[in-house]
């Protein structure tokens, strides 16, 4: 196989991976349902929240609290696109929190490992 092709077979096997967020998973608020009850999704760009379609974007990491980055949140919850800002870390117990306007939400993984 020619050095060219075999470097874009290589390029597009990692490109999944590349593009996977440290935030992609499906969480639930504050504490694992039986049955589950799913209140954020994050995968690459694309959020639900509580079942409301949202994109991420213009990511920009923060100094504080570590691995924290910093997203323009836009949210069409039936009348147009709403952006706003906010932040996505994990917090020291490996919960993801998600803070705007001053807030923080928490939100557990319950994905069986």
């Amino acid at each position: 196989m020619p050095t060219a092709i075999r470097a874009a077979v290589i390029l597009s096997l990692a490109a999944p991976a590349a593009l996977a967020q440290p935030f992609d998973g499906v969480y639930e608020y504050a504490f694992c349902d039986d049955p589950p009850y799913v209140a954020l999704t994050i995968e690459g760009e694309s959020v639900a929240f509580y079942e409301t379609p949202c994109t991420l974007a213009d990511a920009a990491p923060q100094a504080e609290p570590a691995g924290a980055v910093q997203y323009t949140m836009s949210c069409d919850h039936g009348s147009g696109p709403q952006a706003s800002t906010v932040v996505l870390f994990f917090n020291p117990d490996g919960d993801l929190v998600l803070r705007s306007d001053g807030q923080e939400d928490r939100f557990v993984s319950c994905a069986e490992g």
